[in-house]
C-alpha cells in the first residue's frame, strides 16, 4: 500500500509539473505574438543535433515540438543541418529531416549548426523573420539569448523545454508594457466612453415602381403610313366645306 500510495504521489505531481509547464509555455508564447509580432503557423529552425537525439532515442520530434508550442508550428531545417546528417548516414534521421521545410541558407560550403543557424536568425540584431529555434548546442542558443525575441526549445530526459525569456527579451517585453501605459496615461480621452450620437432622422423611403408613366396608359404612337392617310382625309373633309352662294342662291365650291 505504502509503494502505491508513492507511486501515485509521484505521478500526480508529474502531471502537475507538466500541467504548470504548458501554462508557462502558453504566457511565453503569447507575449512574442503580442511583443514581437509572431505569427501561426510558428517557424521552427531545427537542428541535426536535435533530430539524432530524438532518432536515437525513439522520440517523436515532430509532435513534441508540437505539444511545446500548443499551436500550429512550421518545422524547418536547413540545408547546412541536411548535409550534416547525410555525413551520420543515419538514415531514419534523414527521414525525419525530410519531413520538415527545407530553409535555403546558400551557403556554398557547409558551415557548422551553430554559425549557420546563426547567419539566418540573427539580422542586425534582431530576429528579423521571426524563428523559434530548436537545438541541443548550447553554443547555438547561448549566441540566441542575445538577440532579443528568440524562443529556444532543447530536449532533456525525452522532455522538450522551452527555456524562459532571455534577459533582453524581457527588457523589450518590459518596455512595450511601459509605453503602452504611458500613452493610455497621457490621452486625456482614455477610459472614456464616447457618447452615443443622437439617432437622426430617418431618410425619406424611396418611392417604389416604375419612375416614368405608366406604360398602359400612354397611346402608340402612329405608323408613318396611318399619319399620311389620316392628313388626306382632312384636307378632303376642308373642301367639301368650302363653298360659296351665288346669286341664283345655288352653291358652288370654291
Amino acid at each position: 500500500m505504502a509503494v502505491q500510495r508513492m507511486e501515485k504521489k509521484i505521478y500526480t505531481r508529474s502531471i502537475s509539473m507538466k500541467q504548470k509547464r504548458a501554462k508557462q509555455y502558453r504566457k511565453q508564447i503569447h507575449q512574442y505574438v503580442s511583443t514581437f509580432r509572431f505569427k501561426t503557423p510558428i517557424q521552427c529552425i531545427v537542428d541535426d543535433n536535435v533530430i539524432l537525439e530524438c532518432e536515437k532515442t525513439k522520440f517523436d520530434v515532430i509532435k513534441a515540438i508540437s505539444r511545446t508550442v500548443q499551436t500550429e508550428v512550421k518545422l524547418m531545417i536547413t540545408q547546412c543541418c541536411i548535409n550534416h546528417l547525410y555525413e551520420t548516414r543515419n538514415q531514419p534521421a534523414i527521414e525525419i529531416a525530410k519531413q520538415m521545410e527545407k530553409r535555403r541558407c546558400n551557403h556554398k560550403e557547409t558551415l557548422s549548426s551553430k554559425e549557420c543557424i546563426s547567419s539566418i536568425v540573427n539580422i542586425d540584431g534582431k530576429n528579423k523573420h521571426r524563428y523559434l529555434v530548436v537545438s541541443q548546442d548550447e553554443r547555438l542558443r547561448q549566441a540566441m539569448r542575445t538577440v532579443p525575441g528568440v524562443p529556444l526549445i532543447y530536449m532533456k530526459r525525452s522532455v522538450m523545454i522551452m527555456e524562459p525569456m532571455s534577459p533582453v527579451s524581457e527588457k523589450v517585453v518590459q518596455e512595450t508594457e511601459a509605453r503602452k501605459l504611458s500613452a493610455g496615461l497621457n490621452d486625456p480621452t482614455a477610459g472614456i466612453q464616447k457618447q452615443e450620437q443622437e439617432p437622426s432622422e430617418p431618410a425619406p423611403k424611396k418611392r417604389k415602381g416604375p419612375k416614368g408613366p405608366n406604360p398602359l396608359s400612354v397611346k402608340k404612337a402612329k405608323k408613318q403610313t396611318d399619319v399620311a392617310e389620316e392628313t388626306q382625309e382632312k384636307k378632303k373633309r376642308r373642301r367639301s366645306h368650302k363653298k360659296t352662294t351665288t346669286e341664283d342662291g345655288s352653291d358652288h365650291e370654291n
